[in-house]
């Protein structure tokens, strides 16, 4: 080879000369910037000849540097607030008449004191029955805690004794032949007017 341009017998390489020597330009890769893959400068074409069975093992020299990108500060406005969260839809409660919706948050936290379960549910559900549905579920709470207190091999007998105890004040008091009194076990109102003789327990 003399000075000029050439190209390998398969077309892998071309080889070029240069100021500042031979070159070796592989036309089958690229380097990182997607350009040809160079190789040199070599001094001579022997090491030219040298270079080509391990071209592709030797570092890539770029045809381009990159160019440097300044990154410029980013200019900051003024920080916007954050959006406050959006408020919560009405509950039911909200949607009542304002003296109502007092009445039921009052109920309610009158049974959360008592220790019931599941309070607003029950006075959502139960707080219009004609049926004294809370006023049973206090009267159950109260003697379940009632059971709870007994040793526990006497539970069992305790909650038949209560079932007993319930089913005679709720019932029971209906069916006393006259003219003995009868009784019966009621639910009172806030609005209801208590009766004159309420029944009490025996000292």
């Amino acid at each position: 080879m003399s000075a000029g341009a050439y190209s390998t017998g398969d077309g892998r390489f071309h080889v070029e000369k240069s100021d500042q020597g031979w070159f070796l330009v592989d036309t089958e890769q690229a380097n990182e910037f997607g350009q040809q893959l160079i190789h040199g400068p070599l001094a001579t074409l022997d090491g030219v000849r040298a270079a080509i069975p391990g071209a592709r093992d030797l570092k890539p020299l770029p045809r381009v540097k990159p160019k440097q990108r300044t990154t410029r500060p980013e200019t900051k406005g003024p920080t916007a607030a954050p959006l406050p969260p959006p408020p919560p839809p009405p509950s039911w409660i909200d949607q009542l008449p304002d003296k109502e919706a007092a009445q039921a948050r009052q109920l309610i936290k009158a049974l959360e004191k008592e220790g019931l379960d599941g309070a607003e549910q029950l006075v959502r559900r139960h707080r219009d029955d004609a049926a004294p549905m809370i006023a049973t579920r206090l009267i159950e709470h109260r003697l379940r805690a009632l059971v709870d207190e007994q040793p526990e091999s006497e539970r069992e007998r305790a909650h038949d004794l209560v079932r007993r105890v319930a089913h005679i004040l709720g019932i029971e008091g209906s069916s006393v032949e006259r003219p003995a009194p009868r009784w019966a076990l009621i639910e009172v109102r806030d609005t209801a007017v208590m009766p004159r003789q309420r029944i009490r327990p025996l000292e």
